[in-house]
């Protein structure tokens, strides 16, 4: 009997230990609970401060971007920094009419692959290769602005079959030149392109009177048209200032020979430009007066560090000539190019040099073998300019390879 009685007494006691390690475990839970809710909301308002920070951080990211934007093209208006050089050229091939005519194809072709061309085109020379004469693809040639209003395709095909300068290769879809270009000719080359200019001097002449700048979309063809009845020339290049391609307001004509050139000089009736009257001259003399000006201190010659410029090219009728450059223009008061200045003479020497010659060097013309003098080259030029010629030779070139 005694040990039942304890029995109870026992499972009690255990009972209450049981249900104060619950109680205990039930308060630590409660203790736990409120610490982890604060963990997590600290967490959560971390996060939102970093959001917030981003945001602002993306915001003036925008806003940095938005103003170089801003300034690029503030640049490029023209009211800050350098931006692009201004294009002045107005040449618009698209004007001319679509037409399938053969003879205005080859001489057009042709004048792309001349001698009055090529070796100063420098994008259709890389095309070439120069001397390794290869072929360029029709769809390519097509692509340029004087070409394009040659239609159908398949009447270009046809025309080229027989023309004189050049042939088709690949299946008729390439054309390239019946003889290279010399083995010298191998880039743009400012030495080769001079032995092409130098052999066109006595065919070519200077023409003025045209008003400066005061160029429109057909001035191009329009001056081609006023010389193809005293034709054929080889090109008809506008002469344009360096820095903007502005229309100088003269050209060079280059006829397809020594003789017509002569022939045209000689007319006692020469054409006007608008009812106004033109200076003509050959481009020998109009050099010549060159030259006379860089003896007098005028002008400096081409070949001058920043001096020499550019015009505009035309077609067969015309690549656009030479002018004065625009960069730096040569010598400055008292300033020197680079051969002064690796003369070797002391910096005194040369100053008192030019103090006596009032500050103008005076130099020597420079003249070529069979005495031409090298005053400017017509090299460069803004390829739109192309124009087509008059008679049915060596074709124009226009440009559109841009």
């Amino acid at each position: 009997m005694a040990e039942e009685q304890k029995t109870p007494v026992v499972n009690t006691e255990a009972e209450k230990d049981v249900q104060n390690v619950l109680a205990e475990l039930k308060e630590e839970a409660a203790t736990e609970q409120p610490a982890q809710d604060a963990d997590e909301a600290r967490i959560v308002a971390e996060a939102a401060k970093l959001g917030e920070k981003s945001e602002k951080a993306e915001e003036k990211t925008t806003e940095f971007k938005t103003e170089k934007r801003e300034t690029r093209s503030f640049q490029r208006d023209g009211r800050g920094g350098r931006g692009p050089r201004q294009n002045n050229a107005k040449f618009d091939p698209s004007t001319q009419e679509v037409t399938d005519d053969p003879v205005q194809i080859r001489k057009q072709v042709e004048f792309y692959f001349s001698d009055s061309n090529l070796p100063m085109d420098k994008f259709l020379l890389s095309k070439v290769g120069g001397s390794a004469n290869n072929a360029v693809p029709l769809e390519l040639l097509h692509s340029f602005k004087r070409m394009r209003r040659f239609q159908p395709f398949s009447a270009i095909v046809e025309a080229l079959k027989t023309a004189e300068n050049v042939e088709l290769t690949d299946n008729d879809t390439a054309i390239k030149r019946k003889v290279p270009l010399p083995e010298s000719v191998n880039e743009h080359d400012s030495k080769a392109i001079k032995v092409f200019e130098d052999a066109s001097m006595a065919r070519s002449i200077y023409a003025k009177g045209f008003g400066f700048g005061e160029e429109e979309p057909t001035t191009q063809l329009d001056i081609e048209a006023l010389f193809a009845p005293y034709g054929p020339t080889n090109a008809i290049r506008l002469r344009r200032t360096h820095n903007d391609k502005t229309f100088k307001g003269s050209i060079f004509v280059e006829f397809e020979s020594e003789e017509k050139q002569k022939a045209f000089l000689a007319l006692e009736k020469k054409p006007q430009w608008k009812g106004n009257d033109l200076q003509f001259k050959s481009k020998k003399e109009y050099c010549d007066e060159k030259v006379e000006e860089i003896k007098n201190g005028n002008v400096y010659p081409s070949n001058a560090r920043n001096s020499g410029g550019r015009g505009g090219r035309g077609g067969r009728g015309g690549r656009g000539g030479r002018g004065g450059r625009g960069r730096g223009g040569g010598r400055g008061r008292g300033g020197r190019d680079r051969n002064d200045r690796d003369d070797g003479r002391d910096w005194r020497e040369r100053r008192t040099e030019d103090q006596q010659n009032g500050f103008q060097a005076p130099r020597e013309a420079q003249k070529d073998a069979r005495g031409v003098p090298v005053v400017q080259s017509t090299q460069k030029r803004a390829r739109e300019d192309e124009g087509a010629n008059g008679g049915d030779h060596p074709a124009k070139k226009v440009d559109a390879k841009e």
